[in-house]
C-alpha cells in the first residue's frame, strides 16, 4: 500500500509543544518584567508573538480529531479536566508570578469547556429551527463561559473550536480547513496562521503517539518556568 505523505497528528503535536514551550518561556523567563534591562524586547516579542502563537491552532484543531476518532469521549473530557486542575498552580506561577491568581486559567479548561461544547453540539445536530436554536444557545452559552471564566484566549479559543468541529462536520479537505481556520485567525492573531502550514500537511495519520506524556508536558514546563520566575523574582 502507497504510503501516504505528509504529517501526522503525532508531528503536529511536537510542533504545538515546541512553540508553546517557547511562548512560556518568554512570559515566565526572558520577559522585561522578570529580566528587566538583560531582556531583549525584540527577541521576546519574535518568541512570543511570532512562534508562541502557532500553538493554539494546532492545539484546537487536533482536539477536534480526537473528538472524532477517541474511543470515549468521557475519559477524553476527564483526562483534560484532572489536567486543568493540576496545571493551574504551575501556571499561575509561570504566567502570572502568582501561585493563586484567579484572573486566569490555564488553556487546558479552555479545551475542556470546547470540547464540552462540542459533545452538545453533536447531540442536537441538524438544520432545522428547533436544532438551529438549541445549537445556537449552545455556542452563546459557552462563549459566555469562556469569557468570564477567563480561560486562556477566553471566548475566542472556545469559538475557535467550535469552527473547527464545524469545518470537519463539512467534510472539506485539509486544505480549504487550513484556509479556513487561518482566515478566521489572521485578524485576533496574525502570526497564528503560520499555525496552518503543518496543520496543510497533516496526512490524517496518528503516527507514535505518547499519550499521557503529551498530558504531563504541560504542566511540567510549566512548574519548571514557575520556580525558575519565582528565583529570578527573589521569592524563593
Amino acid at each position: 500500500m502507497k504510503k501516504k505523505l505528509g504529517i501526522s497528528s503525532a508531528v503536529l503535536k511536537w510542533i504545538a509543544v515546541f512553540c508553546m514551550i517557547i511562548d512560556h518561556f518568554a512570559c515566565a523567563v526572558y520577559n522585561p518584567n522578570v529580566l528587566g534591562n538583560d531582556c531583549s524586547i525584540e527577541v521576546y516579542r519574535f518568541l512570543r508573538n511570532i512562534i508562541g502563537r502557532i500553538a493554539f491552532p494546532i492545539y484546537c484543531y487536533l482536539l477536534v480529531e480526537g473528538f472524532f476518532h477517541t474511543k470515549s469521549v468521557w475519559k477524553y473530557l476527564r483526562n483534560l479536566a484532572i489536567f486543568a486542575v493540576l496545571s493551574e498552580i504551575p501556571f499561575n506561577m509561570a504566567i502570572f508570578g502568582h501561585v493563586f491568581y484567579p484572573k486566569g486559567q490555564n488553556v487546558y479548561f479552555t479545551l475542556a469547556l470546547g470540547l464540552c461544547a462540542i459533545i452538545l453540539l453533536k447531540n442536537v445536530a441538524g438544520v432545522r429551527f428547533p436544532q438551529l436554536l438549541a445549537q445556537a444557545v449552545i455556542i452563546v452559552a459557552f462563549l459566555y463561559l469562556g469569557e468570564h471564566l477567563e480561560v486562556d484566549y477566553h471566548w475566542k479559543g472556545i469559538a475557535y473550536i467550535i469552527l473547527f468541529y464545524y469545518l470537519k462536520l463539512l467534510q472539506i479537505g485539509n486544505g480549504l480547513a487550513a484556509l479556513a481556520g487561518a482566515a478566521s485567525f489572521v485578524m485576533y492573531e496574525p502570526a497564528a496562521v503560520l499555525a496552518f502550514i503543518p496543520v496543510y500537511l497533516y496526512n490524517g495519520k496518528r503516527g507514535r503517539q505518547i499519550k499521557y506524556l503529551f498530558y504531563a508536558i504541560y504542566p511540567l514546563h510549566l512548574a519548571i518556568f514557575g520556580v525558575l520566575r519565582f528565583w529570578l523574582c527573589g521569592k524563593l
